[in-house]
């Protein structure tokens, strides 16, 4: 039976879906402070400025809400592709779709899977509050120059910091909302992560592992071990390990297992393009395939 590729499918309209999600809380929350800093009088401020935190609340809540039953029916998909793949891919099936109507969930599947969404949700979680933490004290500090300004002007002052009147405006606002409230992470190295660029990474790592786990999962379960890297003319670390033959589950000795290669970070990373094709044996390669995996090897197992 000849070698069997299927690639890895196109992950933007689901990533693009979720992101118009935070999209939308951003702007919800941009709106209400504007109507915040459009309202005259300090007692009157005060209180919608109480009344826009709990509102900031309302609105991280419904959109960690509405991302969880996205993300939910994405990692399911993708891990029931994964299955599909690795029982056509070894030939078991004629055709992907025949193979994906006859994935059935055993115990250990649906345990990995509340495994990968309990992590992305953690994930996901920890960005949004800090995006709250973030968001609420750009909201207090608007509040108090604002209430300064009005003071200012009462008096027939005018506030010279310029930077603060900008703030306020809607082009202000959005800036600050955007870098300093919208912060997904901050790293070990003090970077911040947007929060639209960290969910993009964190949706698109989770449904691929979601996908490799699908098949490695049933792998296991049907007697299967071996995988070929996909090829994709990389430049960086990766491309020591294109048309590599791996061990999925580690059960074939002499080959480096799919856990161990992630683990290194030199593949298998966030945003990393390679997936793995299963094969039933080394005797689908063509004689090509088999040389170029034999190098990747060898210079593997030199380093």
């Amino acid at each position: 039976m000849a070698f069997r590729k299927v690639p890895e499918p196109s992950y933007d309209k689901d990533v693009n879906k979720i992101l118009k999600k935070y999209i939308r809380a951003r702007e919800l929350i941009i709106m209400e402070l504007l109507r915040l800093v459009e309202t005259g009088g300090d007692k009157t401020r005060v209180n919608q400025q109480a009344s826009l935190l709990r509102q900031v609340d309302f609105i991280i809540k419904d959109l960690d809400g509405s991302v969880q039953t996205t993300i939910e029916e994405g990692i399911l998909s993708n891990f029931k592709e994964g299955q599909a793949v690795l029982a056509y891919s070894v030939g078991d099936y004629k055709t992907l779709s025949e193979a994906t109507e006859n994935v059935a969930f055993s115990m250990l599947s649906r345990s990995t899977i509340d495994t990968i969404l309990s992590d992305t949700f953690d994930d996901l979680l920890a960005a949004t509050a800090l995006t709250s933490k973030r968001t609420k004290r750009i909201v207090r500090r608007v509040v108090q120059e604002q209430m300064k300004n009005d003071m200012a002007r009462a008096r027939g002052r005018k506030i010279m910091k310029k930077g603060i009147l900008e703030e306020l405006t809607k082009q202000g606002l959005s800036k600050s909302i955007k870098e300093e409230g919208f912060v997904g992470i901050v790293d070990r190295k003090g970077r911040k992560w947007e929060l639209n660029r960290y969910v993009d990474m964190v949706v698109r790592s989770k449904y691929k592992q979601a996908r490799v786990e699908g098949m490695r999962i049933k792998a296991l379960e049907e007697g299967y071990d071996l995988a070929v890297i996909s090829t994709h003319g990389a430049k960086d670390a990766c491309r020591n390990y294109e048309g590599m033959i791996i061990s999925m589950n580690g059960t074939t000795p002499g080959y480096p297992t799919y856990s161990e290669l992630r683990a290194s970070n030199k593949i298998f990373h966030p945003n990393c393009k390679h997936t793995l094709y299963p094969i039933r044996s080394e005797e689908v390669l063509t004689d090509e395939e088999l040389r170029q995996s034999e190098k990747q090897l060898s210079n593997f197992k030199k380093s």
